[in-house]
């Protein structure tokens, strides 16, 4: 393998071993730093969007609270039921959620990651761990809660490449025009293409959708 795309987060976890949030430049200055230096991988500037993990509602169950925030949650968190996919609950994102708001659900259910949006639908549940760039987030206008202690980190989608190729001057001049070319409101749409019950897109015309 040449190049793929990863993300900053959980490089900086599963990769470097790291449990610690210094914020998302620090991430990637010691990620471009560490893995060069330990496996000679370079890593590109981020494509422009996140896939981070992050607590969602629906907007009028959010509003009906007051809730914008994880320290807002926190005080209605008991009252509510909480909707995780199948791994989230065992995620050490979840755990540094749950020890820095000291969230205590009412109930917490696990789902198959579509079923958690239909569960937000049918208020089966309150609020669903989800990523950042789901399509659904904002086709059925959800609202995404702030993270003001910075529990979660962040997961910027970020380039490697192999380090038989990162002295590859025409393979480089083809990659770095990607840098912050993929916005956060494209990758939703495109995610949305493919994950829609009607007029389906393929993953290539859904791919063809992030280059115009």
């Amino acid at each position: 393998m040449d190049a793929y795309v990863d993300y900053s987060g959980t490089l900086w976890a599963n990769v470097l071993n790291r449990q610690d949030n210094p914020g998302r430049q620090a991430v990637l200055d010691g990620l471009r730093t560490e893995l060069k230096a330990r496996d000679g991988v370079l890593l590109l500037a981020p494509l422009g969007f996140e896939n981070a993990y992050a607590l969602a509602m629906r907007r009028d169950r959010a509003e009906q609270l007051g809730i914008r925030s994880l320290a807002d949650l926190a005080v209605h968190a008991s009252d509510l039921t909480m909707g995780g996919d199948l791994e989230f609950f065992s995620r050490p994102e979840w755990a540094a959620v749950e020890k820095a708001y000291g969230l205590r659900f009412r109930a917490k259910r696990q789902f198959q990651p579509t079923f958690m949006y239909r569960a937000l639908a049918s208020r089966e549940a309150d609020v669903i761990s989800a990523f950042s760039s789901d399509g659904r987030i904002a086709a059925d206008d959800l609202v995404l809660l702030t993270d003001p202690k910075g529990a979660l980190p962040p997961y910027d989608a970020v380039i490697l490449v192999a380090p038989k190729r990162a002295g590859d001057r025409r393979l480089l001049d083809v990659l770095r025009p990607l840098s912050g070319a993929i916005s956060l409101r494209t990758m939703q749409a495109a995610n949305y293409a493919v994950d829609r019950d009607t007029d389906k897109k393929s993953p290539a015309e859904a791919a063809a959708m992030l280059t115009r």
